[in-house]
């Protein structure tokens, strides 16, 4: 029997060469929560990059459901959701989701990556042209990608041009077609022009799906980029993982839809159900930002202290600090850490090779103080770069 060396030796090659890029990556392991401040190897930093935005995984609310939960359920699920793993919990928080963001229906996926990818391959087939905005997430690019293999075309138009994306609708050859984009793109925090997307689409006979992933829970009254404008989209994918401080993801559609998913979709038949407490979590999340806008409120407040800070236009609270070169992004994060900052930088294949970037996201739990520590940091980082002729901010 031939040995396995020659592999493993060409797969150490590739992680070498990807290295050598400024490529590497690893895990950063925190010792406490998503808090404002955290404990990283032993060191407090300031925490920047997470996604907890409203600063609800630790809200008393959401930890007693969770915990009661488990008491109730136990930790796992034990099945699918077709099988045995599906609870009231899981129903309760369909119809609340429902509710909230004004669709009749909706189905819960263990991630929101499972959602998207969901999503499109199973309202995408060889009738449907799918036209997906550049700078659309990774699972929607997966997702894209596993439309084609049932026959469907994919059109990529350029990021938010509505012109260019009418040349693509005009141009259409299949009998239906699909607009997808992110409300909030994840990189760059920009926030999709929906109010003029989806009557562009159904002008042109075509549905619309927007992932609001880090849109819910941050922008508007909570209900997120789509909530300001009607019509709404016909397919809402959102996830429970960010400003909902649980796990999952989730797809909010008319009831057909919905049904066919349920029926359809791989992730969701085959995956084992998202477990009880985590169910509950989302679910006291959703409820309390329903019930209090204040934890909304704060987040854009704070959002506004530091997009003023920087200079930048009011927005989302993802917060791109451009560097350009890998390594010059990796030098910069490192020093930002050596200065008590935890802020990662972003690289290929996140972003596209020589943009490298550090990601700042606000919470709500952050304090002035805090807020303001990093913009002197990064305003020194600012006049420093400029000095020396690289873009940093």
């Amino acid at each position: 029997m031939a040995s396995p060396t020659g592999l493993r030796t060409h797969l150490a090659e590739r992680l070498r060469t990807w290295r050598d890029a400024g490529l590497g990556r690893s895990t950063v392991d925190l010792a406490s929560g998503q808090h404002p401040v955290v404990n990283i190897s032993g060191d407090r930093r300031l925490l920047f990059s997470s996604s907890n935005y409203l600063g609800l995984s630790h809200h008393p609310a959401v930890v007693a459901a969770a915990v009661e939960a488990t008491r109730t359920f136990g930790t796992g699920a034990g099945g699918s959701r077709l099988t045995t793993g599906s609870t009231t919990l899981h129903r309760q928080l369909e119809e609340e989701l429902a509710d909230w963001l004004g669709y009749p229906d909706c189905v819960l996926f263990p991630t929101g990556y499972a959602a998207n990818l969901s999503a499109l391959n199973v309202l995408a087939d060889d009738t449907v042209t799918v036209f997906s905005d550049e700078r659309n997430h990774a699972s929607i690019i997966d997702g894209c990608r596993s439309a084609k293999s049932t026959g469907a075309e994919v059109r990529v138009y350029p990021h938010r041009d509505m012109p260019a994306l009418r040349r693509l609708l005009d141009a259409r050859s299949t009998p239906h077609g699909l607009v997808v984009t992110d409300g909030v793109f994840s990189m760059d925090g920009t926030v999709a022009p929906v109010g003029d997307l989806v009557p562009l689409a159904r002008e042109h006979g075509c549905m619309v799906l927007v992932d609001d992933a880090h849109g819910i829970g941050t922008l508007a009254d909570g209900r997120g980029s789509a909530a300001p404008h009607s019509p709404a989209p016909d397919v809402l994918v959102g996830t429970l993982s960010k400003a909902l401080a649980a796990e999952g993801g989730f797809i909010c559609a008319d009831t057909v839809t919905c049904e066919l998913l349920r029926n359809r979709a791989r992730p969701f038949i085959y995956s084992t159900a998202s477990p009880a407490p985590t169910v509950a979590a989302a679910l006291a999340a959703v409820q309390l930002v329903r019930s209090d806008p204040g934890h909304v409120r704060r987040l854009q407040d704070n959002v506004r202290r530091l997009r003023r800070g920087l200079g930048v236009p009011a927005g989302a609270p993802i917060i791109p600090v451009p560097v350009g070169d890998e390594r010059a992004a990796m030098a910069l994060a490192d020093d930002l850490r050596r200065q008590g900052f935890h802020i990662p930088a972003i690289r290929y294949p996140t972003v596209p090779r020589g943009q490298a970037i550090l990601r700042v996201t606000v919470m709500a739990t952050h304090t002035d103080a805090q807020i303001d520590a990093l913009l002197n940091v990064l305003t020194a980082h600012r006049r420093r770069s400029h000095g020396d002729g690289r873009a940093v901010g």
